[in-house]
């Protein structure tokens, strides 16, 4: 019986440590110097994050339909787990890169799957802060990335990318929704 509950305990840690994995989402840091996409000046994660910790959500807790897009978390999250040489891109960060990719109308196409780019931006949806229980949205439809960019206390910017559009918008979202995240190298 305790040889069993070592297995079981030694394995859940295992999990923990390393996460459920799958091909289209960053799950480990050492990875992270060889899964980039370079971008005029801006070396960019290629995958959305999928790094286990607290406050990190599968949407609507289904890792396994949902490993391409990543885990999403809130905001003070994202800033905190980043690695060293990395930070979470400001708002002006994604602007410059829109900008390097030839602007509004031509940038997002060459950041979505099968795009020139190779950075792959995923339509993850979104994990509300408005709702006690667990309530998720927008999966295929519209992708929301954390920018380190505060517009208030408790409010800070990210960039959508929405099916029906080209553009991707900087909005600003209370901190304690939980959307996907891409890092930029410093």
């Amino acid at each position: 019986m305790i040889k069993y509950l070592l297995i079981t305990v030694c394995s859940m840690l295992v999990l923990f440590t390393f996460g459920i994995t799958g091909h289209a989402a960053l799950t480990d840091w050492k990875s992270l110097a060889t899964d980039t996409v370079h971008l005029g000046k801006q070396v960019w994660m290629k995958h959305n994050l999928n790094v286990p910790m607290p406050n990190g959500y599968w949407y609507e807790r289904d890792s396994i339909s949902n490993k391409k897009y990543g885990q999403l978390y809130f905001s003070s999250n994202a800033l905190a787990a980043c690695p060293s040489g990395w930070h979470l891109p400001s708002d002006e960060e994604w602007q410059q890169m829109i900008n390097y990719l030839g602007g509004d109308s031509l940038a997002l196409i060459k950041l979505l799957p099968g795009g020139s780019t190779g950075m792959n931006l995923q339509y993850g949806g979104y994990r509300s802060a408005n709702s006690p229980n667990d309530l998720f949205g927008k999966k295929e439809d519209t992708g929301f990335y954390w920018t380190s960019t505060v517009k208030a206390e408790q409010v800070a910017y990210a960039r959508t990318i929405k099916k029906d559009s080209y553009l991707i918008e900087g909005i600003g979202y209370k901190r304690a929704n939980a959307f996907s995240v891409r890092y930029i190298r410093d």
